[in-house]
């Protein structure tokens, strides 16, 4: 038996560290990291670097299309899987949404962008179409209001992680149920659908609540900050139909 663990960042470690004991002659363990990790430690820990550290394997995924016992588990692996190249069916994915709702991409960021009070991680069989396969099981957990998407996304990690140990073992077992989607209760977000570098300038020209959701949607330190009126903003707390900013610089004001 082989078993894959694909992707990036904490989860992606976490992930391979718990099945690090099974690594044993019957059980091989395979890591395929991103195309764009480099091996260095950034505002995440590199998947490639831990796992050549810990002398876990490293796979293109051109090697597991030949392997018939395998279990291939994506976790935030950015590459769309082409099943009918794979030998085995048993491939899983960990999305970052409650599918079928926020298929795609962009799935952190429009669940609060949209207001959502829920958010939670879906692991499900990995099929022709994008996070459209069967469900396994989700977690669900509560969206606060004043959550900024880089919080919630380290929520999410979290919380993959905690359904990939819940259901490992009957995964590994074939002891786990199948629930099809409602495709058409849900919605899906394609790579193109945001342009982050547009959306950083915000005009304070609708609701408030609008406003907050937008700008903390935005809050993702590691890669980019919004701007209100040219200054970039660290932090969007609603209170009493108010929203109140923190400045980079630490500066507050109401609006």
């Amino acid at each position: 038996m082989y078993i894959c663990i694909a992707g990036k960042n904490k989860c992606a470690i976490d992930a391979l560290k718990f099945i690090l004991p099974l690594n044993k002659k019957k059980i091989k363990i395979l890591a395929l990291p991103n195309h764009n990790d480099k091996g260095r430690d950034g505002w995440q820990p590199s998947f490639r670097k831990f796992a050549i550290e810990n002398r876990i394997r490293i796979v293109k995924i051109k090697e597991l299309y030949s392997i018939k016992e395998l279990f291939f588990f994506s976790l935030e692996y950015l590459k769309i899987i082409k099943v009918e190249k794979f030998k085995t069916n048993n491939l899983f994915n960990f999305h970052f949404s409650l599918l079928p709702k926020y298929r795609g991409c962009h799935t952190n960021f429009f669940q609060i962008y949209n207001g959502e009070k829920y958010s939670g991680v879906t692991i499900h069989k990995i099929d022709r179409g994008i996070d459209t396969g069967d469900i396994i099981d989700q977690m669900k957990f509560k969206i606060r209001i004043n959550d900024t998407a880089q919080e919630n996304y380290l929520k999410l990690m979290a919380f993959a992680i905690t359904l990939f140990k819940k259901n490992l073992h009957n995964i590994l077992n074939s002891k786990y149920k199948l629930k099809k989607q409602v495709l058409s209760t849900g919605s899906y977000y394609s790579r193109g659908s945001v342009n982050y570098k547009k959306m950083i300038k915000i005009t304070l020209k609708k609701s408030s609540m609008k406003i907050h959701n937008k700008i903390r949607s935005l809050i993702f330190p590691a890669y980019q900050l919004p701007k209100v009126n040219g200054v970039q903003v660290q932090k969007s707390v609603y209170k009493n139909n108010k929203i109140y900013l923190i400045e980079n610089n630490n500066n507050k004001y109401k609006y």
